[in-house]
């Protein structure tokens, strides 16, 4: 239990929290986008149709979020920030697939609510999303991630 906590406390462990609370506002808000373009759009287009236009502004916004915010990611050059950018299509865009599909099996398969089931399948891609985030997307050393302070000052998140 000592070295749990030990570990916990370490100025390690303090960032680790840290970066785990960010994420969890940043993909609270990005959820939001998702969840609040998903029932607009339902009111005038099929549920389907409503859902890929959500994911595609929810996508966009988390980007952004999670690259200034969460993770911290500087590029230094056009070549690392279209590779992150690809990484991070590549990454969203299989939780996209999750979510995609994972909403019309629930309805039309398994026949539950479709609102209900955006709820359950948010849960898993939110999850699925900080694991590739962290260790597909942005990948970038430390000395990287401290010059981004000057963008977004951690302490205050």
């Amino acid at each position: 239990m000592r070295a749990i906590l030990r570990r916990l406390f370490s100025e390690k462990g303090r960032e680790q929290i840290k970066e785990l609370v960010r994420y969890g506002i940043v993909g609270l808000t990005t959820t939001l986008v998702n969840l609040a373009v998903y029932h607009i759009l339902q009111f005038f287009l099929d549920y389907r149709i409503a859902n890929g236009l959500a994911l595609i502004a929810s996508k966009s916004y988390g980007y952004f979020a999670n690259k200034l915010i969460v993770f911290r990611s500087r590029s230094d050059s056009v070549k690392e920030l279209v590779g992150e950018l690809m990484r991070f299509v590549f990454a969203r865009g299989m939780t996209a697939v999750v979510d995609f599909v994972g909403l019309i099996l629930s309805v039309e398969v398994l026949g539950f609510d479709r609102v209900i089931s955006k709820y359950v399948i948010q849960i898993i891609v939110i999850i699925m999303n900080y694991v590739l985030g962290k260790f597909v997307v942005f990948r970038i050393d430390r000395s990287k991630r401290e010059n981004c302070d000057e963008i977004v000052d951690a302490d205050t998140l």
